[in-house]
């Protein structure tokens, strides 16, 4: 170890000499909204395109007035600063035009996943006392089963064709029949863009870096659906981070977001970012890992994020070498990290197509707006998961001695810095367990994630303290929430959801439920089997029901996780 070091990555920080320490410190932006940061940094280019979507692109200026508009139409719908509105909509324009609306007025946006169905899409909106939602035509099936037993008194139905040309609209119209007569307090969005009566000069107060902007979902290992607060401080210094990390973004780039929107990859990573650097951002209405490398070679973007599935289709298209890839200038992915040796032949595979970069893996999570951890330009390496943010700092924790690690120790990755949430909306006790006041006085998130620092301030991830099971695309999904759904079954006496390989994509995981019944019958399972597809959304559901004579139990008594993780292993 060398003589500088201290032994404690926390104090030592060595993963500053990657950043310039001339740029670290700028206080311009220290206490505004999201909203004002990317108008200041966008009032030099605003002709240029800020977003496209298909035929239809949005320069800065148009993107801005529309948000004006909205803004305006939500304040003549009765919302003040500080409400909870939420969105529900697909990655479309009108969902960005809506988040940065809300947060010119001081309101915040409660973003979810309409494909929740059943008790699931009650809690998140009720959990945040919502009572208006923009929701997507595409799904409203989903919440006319619910509304009435949810906290909303007035729907604003958005569509995926608002924002298409003309001829597109058609296409769509023809695929998708929508209910036109719904309820008399549901607004389409062109009505509600037109609801706008005299534009607003008396703004609400511009809102302090403290101030919620939005709430994004998660769970962790309670099982109990939980929001994740972040603030305008989050946003805007993720921003700042990610200005001076290396990144080769200039004004008038690329950018394709396909990611779901209701995750903080998305509204933090893949929109508020690349457009607060003067990026044009490509934005498809549809997650399809399968197409991945198609629509690289479609759009042509400069710079992309995606997750391990995306990344995996460019070894599955064998049209891939034979294109020229030479236009992407950074390609990171998150989410869940990548097998090494699939790592290696992706880049190998993009090198051979003219691409010069090679895969930049980051780690984070929600409760960190996504990315806390990443390989950088001017420093990556292979296996690690990359190092800190220049203005996140980390720490690896042993709990049972209370005290941080050295390098090279294996412990609890754990995070502090202006990224981190403002906590679990309304739920200080889950919040109390994530994040704690350690010793020298700084509020630190514990991840869950098992992992080791070396003297380089490379971080090593190992395994999860956690028993979420993350899929194949990165998207995470709690046991619990699935146990809960088949407790529900009469004949159920006790339920267990594990982790099981997933074989079909070579990554990842699909949820196994072991059982065990109050009495055997022939009718039990094709029940269970029902109530799942009735409560959950299909990617949620187990891909197997194993029925148990006892569940196995430690010797204290709790059941015993990882022997039927080795169980599901036999099985795949």
């Amino acid at each position: 170890m060398s003589k500088e070091l201290t032994g404690y990555p926390s104090i030592d920080r060595p993963w500053l000499k990657y950043y310039d320490s001339n740029k670290l410190i700028d206080n311009r932006y220290k206490d505004v909204n999201v909203y004002t940061y990317l108008k200041e940094h966008s009032k030099d280019y605003m002709s240029n395109i800020a977003i496209m979507y298909f035929g239809k692109k949005y320069t800065f200026r148009s993107l801005f007035n529309k948000i004006d508009t909205i803004a305006n139409a939500f304040i003549r719908m009765g919302v003040k600063s500080g409400d909870i509105v939420t969105l529900s909509m697909p990655n479309i324009p009108e969902n960005v035009i809506c988040f940065y609306a809300l947060n010119k007025i001081g309101a915040v946006a409660n973003l979810i996943d309409l494909r929740l169905k059943g008790e699931k899409l009650i809690e998140a909106i009720n959990s945040a006392n919502s009572t208006l939602i923009v929701a997507t035509d595409l799904f409203i099936d989903n919440l006319l089963s619910v509304i009435s037993d949810t906290t909303i008194q007035n729907v604003i139905v958005a569509s995926p064709k608002n924002s298409l040309p003309v001829y597109l609209k058609c296409i769509y119209a023809l695929k998708n029949n929508v209910n036109k007569s719904l309820m008399p307090n549901f607004l389409y969005w062109n009505q509600f863009e037109k609801n706008v009566g005299k534009i607003s000069t008396k703004w609400p107060d511009a809102s302090s870096k403290n101030d919620s902007v939005c709430i994004l979902h998660t769970s962790g290992t309670t099982g109990i659906p939980k929001g994740v607060v972040l603030t305008n401080e989050v946003f805007v210094e993720m921003a700042e981070q990610i200005r001076i990390s290396g990144l080769s973004y200039k004004i008038g780039d690329k950018f394709l977001n396909q990611v779901p929107p209701f995750l903080a990859y998305n509204i933090v990573s893949a929109v508020n970012n690349p457009l607060s650097m003067g990026l044009t951002v490509i934005m498809l209405p549809d997650y399809q890992p399968e197409k991945f490398a198609e629509n690289i070679y479609k759009f042509k973007p400069n710079h992309v994020i995606a997750g391990p599935a995306d990344w995996s289709n460019f070894l599955d298209n064998q049209k891939v070498t034979s294109r020229d890839y030479s236009f992407l200038k950074s390609l990171i992915s998150g989410s869940d990290k990548i097998n090494i040796k699939q790592k290696n032949r992706i880049n190998n595979t993009l090198k051979k197509c003219g691409c010069s970069n090679s895969i930049l893996e980051g780690y984070g999570m929600t409760e960190v707006a996504a990315a806390a951890v990443m390989n950088l330009p001017q420093h990556n390496v292979n296996e690690s998961v990359g190092v800190p943010l220049p203005k996140v700092n980390v720490c690896i924790f042993d709990n049972e001695k209370n005290c941080e690690l050295s390098y090279g120790e294996m412990g609890e990755i754990c995070m502090t810095g202006p990224t981190l949430m403002k906590g679990y909306y309304n739920n200080p006790e889950e919040t109390k367990k994530v994040l704690k006041r350690h010793n020298d006085g700084s509020l630190w998130l514990h991840s869950g994630d098992l992992g080791y620092m070396n003297e380089d301030g490379n971080i090593f991830l190992e395994g999860r303290l956690k028993r979420i099971i993350v899929c194949y695309d990165g998207i995470k999904i709690s046991p619990f929430s699935l146990e809960n759904t088949i407790m529900k079954h009469k004949n159920v006496a006790e339920c267990c959801v594990v982790g099981q390989y997933d074989k079909e994509h070579q990554m990842g995981q699909v949820p196994v439920a072991f059982v065990t019944l109050k009495e055997n019958n022939d009718t039990t399972m094709r029940e269970i089997e029902e109530l799942c597809r009735r409560e959950l959304s299909e990617r949620y559901r187990p891909q197997a029901i194993v029925v148990l004579d006892n569940l196995p139990l430690t010797p204290n008594g709790k059941v015993d996780y990882r022997a039927l993780e080795k169980e599901a292993a036999k099985q795949s």
